[in-house]
């Protein structure tokens, strides 16, 4: 069981060890998330950090944003978004930061799928060893991929 229960607060809590083993991320991390602003556990009476499902949520969308190359600021607004009530200039907001990276997530998909097509045009030519002129031409492909 990776929660505690807290009747005081009547949520289920993390110590940062336990938070830290389900999620995958270190400890350190964690603390460098908190420092930063991103994940701000609550504090017990102890001054324990105490995780919640929320900050679990925070975790995920820290996670899945980095991982698609938004920088901490850019995660940062739109945690901060996510902590927000519901007003129709906080979905505005949201909207238009999520269109405005729509196009990135686009040409960087198309990227991906380029890159992809060239490893595996490298590996092809590695194993029927092409020569170098043909090598060449790969390593040209992934130099010209943004023109």
């Amino acid at each position: 069981q990776c929660y505690s229960d807290d009747t005081k607060k009547g949520d289920f809590l993390m110590n940062i060890r336990t938070f830290a083993q389900q999620s995958g991320v270190s400890k350190d991390t964690l603390r460098f998330y908190e420092k930063t602003g991103l994940i701000v556990p609550s504090r017990g009476e102890n001054h324990y950090r105490d995780y919640t499902p929320d900050d679990v949520v925070k975790l995920q969308i820290t996670r899945n944003l980095k991982a698609v190359g938004l920088s901490l600021n850019e995660i940062s607004m739109i945690l901060r978004m996510y902590d927000a009530p519901v007003t129709k200039a906080c979905r505005e907001d949201t909207l238009a930061i999520l269109q405005s990276y729509r196009e990135v997530f686009k040409c960087r998909a198309k990227l991906d799928l380029a890159l992809s097509n060239i490893a595996l045009d490298m590996t092809t030519a590695i194993k029927m060893q092409a020569g170098d002129d043909a090598m060449m031409t790969l390593f040209k492909k992934i130099g010209a991929l943004n023109d």
